[in-house]
Formats: C-alpha cells, structure tokens, sequence
C-alpha cells in the first residue's frame, strides 16, 4: 500500500499550499493510488481535495458514518467520487465569476473539465474572493493536458 511518500514531488495548490500536510491524511489518500501512480498535484476543492495524478483525475471525499440526520459518529476515511483517466480531458478552464448563492460580494471559482460527453465542472472554493491564482492554474492544466495554455 502506498503511503505519504507518494506526495513528495506534489505541488500543493489553492488553499492546500497553506494547509499542514499531515502523514495521516496524505496516506489515506495514498491508499486509493497505484502503486507506481505518481500524484502531481492536490488541490482542496469545495467539499473535499482534487488529486491529479500521471494517470488519473481523482476527485474525493470524506467518507463519514453517521446516525440520523446530525450525528457524525466516525470519520471513515476517503472515498473517490470522481475518477476520469487523464487522457480523456481534452482542456481545462478557470472561471471565476459573482457567485449565484445571492451574496454580493461572494465569487464562484471553478475548473471546467472538457470531456468527450461534454464539460464537468469542479468548484473549487465559493466566498470573498478566488483561492486558485492563475499561476497555479496553470499547474494544473498542464498537469492535466501536458501543457500550459
């Protein structure tokens, strides 16, 4: 099984560059990659983290057991939600637009995937103001494509 080790050369992006890179939570991860899948970029996106690897688009989230309706009892890891090969991503776009969640100030920042049965979307963060600088997009286009626009 693969552990943090796999993150070392990974760029961590949007608000994962300031987030404390725990051995923990990165070999939870890790788990869910090949063995010789390198991981080239991580980026926290809204409700949960955005893996690139050399192979794979792999989208996550936290995988909790729960008792009614508010009761969290136990966080049981991480579970893929979206697994796209890498190949199939045509393009990737950043839109950063006035958010649709009624605050006037709030903005929407997003990846856009485009795909052989169309676009999908990825929020990344919505509130004051973007979290993905357009140097760090470009990171991860051409994480994604092979190259920068």
């Amino acid at each position: 099984m693969r552990d943090l080790d796999a993150f070392r050369d990974t760029a961590f992006l949007g608000l994962a560059r300031r987030s404390k890179r725990d051995p923990y939570r990165l070999g939870l991860f890790a788990a869910h990659l090949d063995p010789e899948e390198r991981p080239l970029v991580f980026l926290a996106v809204q409700g949960g983290t955005l893996i690139i690897t050399d192979r794979r688009v792999l989208e996550f989230r936290a995988h909790l057991e729960v008792h009614g309706a508010w009761n969290v009892k136990e966080f049981q890891g991480y579970e893929v939600r979206r697994n796209l090969d890498r190949t199939q991503v045509r393009d990737v776009e950043h839109h950063v637009r006035p958010a649709s969640f009624g605050l006037a100030d709030a903005m929407e920042d997003s990846i856009v995937l485009d795909l052989p049965d169309g676009p999908e979307a990825i929020i990344v963060s919505r509130g004051p103001a973007s979290t993905l600088p357009p140097e760090e997009f470009e990171i991860l286009r051409a994480a994604v494509v092979g190259q920068p626009k």
